[in-house]
């Protein structure tokens, strides 16, 4: 199975306290067999986290880190139109309707973010639920 992590399981695992850490860490162990994925997108909204929270030497570990957990695709241009439908459709923020896009070429997204939910066509698995 093609799984599309969201940049917030990252984002999980990375704060210091984050109620769903434990619920993270127990689905990445679980799908270890399946085809996890995310994107050069996620890894920059990784690397602003962590600059913005004066954390710049973990950025370059972080993000490194990522590659060893995922496959990493580009966000490429002919995809923009798309993220920019998908966008205006639901509302979505930009980060997120580009992950709504590249998570179409998987058979699911795996986000506790509540905005997939809008799109019928993503299958969203919530990782924050065990």
């Amino acid at each position: 199975m093609r799984l599309y992590l969201d940049a917030d399981i990252f984002l999980t695992l990375l704060k210091e306290e984050d109620r769903f850490k434990k619920s993270a860490k127990k689905f990445l162990n679980e799908n270890k067999e399946n085809k996890l994925i995310t994107s050069s997108i996620t890894c920059l909204e990784i690397w602003f986290f962590l600059y913005k929270n004066n954390l710049k030497e973990k950025a370059f570990d972080a993000v490194r880190s990522i590659k060893k957990i995922a496959e990493v695709i580009e966000f490429e241009t002919k995809d923009m139109e798309s993220a920019l439908l998908i966008a205006e459709k639901y509302k979505l923020t930009p980060a997120d309707s580009i992950h709504a896009i590249l998570a179409k070429t998987c058979d699911a997204i795996v986000s506790s973010d509540k905005s997939f939910l809008k799109i019928n066509e993503l299958k969203i698995i919530d990782f924050s639920k065990e």
